[in-house]
């Protein structure tokens, strides 16, 4: 679904990516580790879009399809292609409520219905009982929730998860594990 071949990135004179290479094959989870600093953002940053490379390909395979390079290609575009994408700052608009911030996610996606879909506080049920909330009430674990289900009511054919984890409770990140194997199962 995704090959990165040779990716290189810089912050000025700072080499941060070196010749990445990267598939990302449909059914499959992939998880990138490593140490603070040492460019799991970035390489995140230069899949979605939101970061340019300086060398290198990124090419969108799709069944029955050509590849399509990506090197030039917008974030917004990106994610009308099927990639989803769930920041390490969650980025959700704290005034608006978790249905608001459903529906803009939606929107920014091509959607035009204007309900949540039902199907995500599937994954989510306690979103449904906060759906009136704004997400600045909202506990770390809800937001980190929300920021996900955003990404998922686009229904995209690639999910990215940039720190998950970071500042949830271990039973959030248990009901996580659990909703990542759903999705990759379904």
């Amino acid at each position: 679904m995704l090959s990165l071949r040779a990716v290189n990135q810089y912050y000025g004179g700072q080499h941060t990516l070196w010749n990445v290479d990267l598939d990302l094959i449909p059914g499959q989870c992939t998880c990138v580790l490593g140490l603070p600093g040492m460019g799991k953002t970035t390489l995140v940053n230069c899949i979605t879009g939101s970061l340019p490379i300086e060398s290198g390909t990124i090419f969108w395979h799709e069944t029955g399809a050509p590849p399509r390079d990506l090197r030039a290609m917008p974030a917004a575009a990106r994610s009308a292609m099927g990639m989803g994408y769930v920041p390490q700052e969650r980025r959700i608009f704290s005034q608006l409520t978790v249905e608001e911030n459903l529906h803009i996610a939606r929107k920014a996606a091509g959607e035009n219905n204007t309900a949540a879909r039902g199907d995500i506080y599937g994954f989510f049920p306690e979103l449904y009982a906060l759906r009136h909330s704004k997400g600045v009430i909202l506990p770390e674990n809800h937001q980190q929730q929300l920021a996900l289900a955003c990404a998922l009511v686009t229904q995209p054919r690639l999910l990215i998860l940039d720190e998950p984890t970071r500042g949830i409770g271990h039973a959030f990140i248990h009901k996580l594990g659990n909703v990542l194997v759903r999705l990759n199962q379904e």
